[in-house]
């Protein structure tokens, strides 16, 4: 329609209406495109304000999974504890509460981060449109952390090795099973530990005896959980560290627009 009534005004050599009607064809292309960029703007925005949405749900559930095992080493370490004053005790004073407190001393938890939506968005290249370099920076860094927390969480001293191959099998199946942790599963399918509570075994009492001198008088094993209480004091404070810096990530999203 336009194209025709630029060419007649041509031919008639009306050049004001032919620039009238260039003007309207320019006019609208440019209201076409910035339309077009408006609503492309608006979706992403939207878009980062779902992601950052994601992502505080993604932390949400790292806090709630480092709570759930700062509870799991507290455990840990006072059965650690326990045992290591058991360990300055002659053995024949020492029965299967020995062996139960020197087992649960050597548990350990694997380590898993949610991370979901930042790896999406670093896989898509969405990552740039989350935020200002500020924010970005944080999140990074974060995540960076988590991966060094995960390090050191990983860490497995000696005496986990050395007291499972000194402590009777039948004694391990027993505590095993007698005395294990619960896991189960949130709304979400996310784990939750739930750490036992006093239990006993049932273990004849000449088993219990020679049960609980292999692992007392066993060369060094003091000293081994000495280092392994040491690990745990340092997961503890790896765990407070990565779990504020979780916190105050969460604010810097829901304070961002």
């Amino acid at each position: 329609m336009i194209v025709r009534k630029v060419r007649e005004h041509v031919a008639h050599h009306n050049w004001f209406a032919v620039a009238i009607d260039v003007g309207i064809v320019v006019a609208g292309v440019f209201l076409g495109t910035q339309a077009s960029n408006w609503n492309q703007s608006r979706l992403d925005r939207e878009r980062a304000q779902q992601n950052r949405a994601m992502l505080v749900d993604d932390l949400e559930a790292n806090q709630q999974n480092l709570t759930m095992r700062r509870h799991y080493y507290e455990w840990v370490r006072s059965e650690g504890l326990k045992a290591l004053a058991e360990l300055g005790r002659p053995s024949s004073a020492l029965g299967q509460q020995f062996l139960i407190d020197a087992y649960q001393a050597s548990q350990s938890l694997p380590w898993s981060l949610k991370r979901n939506t930042y790896d999406q968005l670093i896989a898509a290249g969405q990552f740039g449109s989350i935020g200002d370099s500020g924010l970005r920076d944080r999140i990074s860094n974060y995540y960076v952390g988590a991966d060094v927390t995960g390090v050191n969480l990983a860490s497995m001293p000696a005496y986990r090795e050395r007291l499972r191959r000194a402590m009777p099998y039948a004694a391990q199946v027993q505590i095993r099973t007698q005395c294990s942790e619960t896991i189960s599963e949130n709304a979400k399918g996310e784990p939750v530990m739930g750490i036992p509570g006093p239990c006993t075994i049932t273990i004849d009492p000449a088993a219990t005896r020679q049960a609980v001198q292999q692992v007392h008088d066993m060369p060094g094993i003091a000293l081994d959980l000495n280092r392994q209480l040491v690990d745990l004091d340092q997961k503890l404070v790896s765990i407070d560290v990565i779990s504020r810096r979780a916190g105050i990530l969460r604010r810097s999203l829901e304070g961002s627009h």
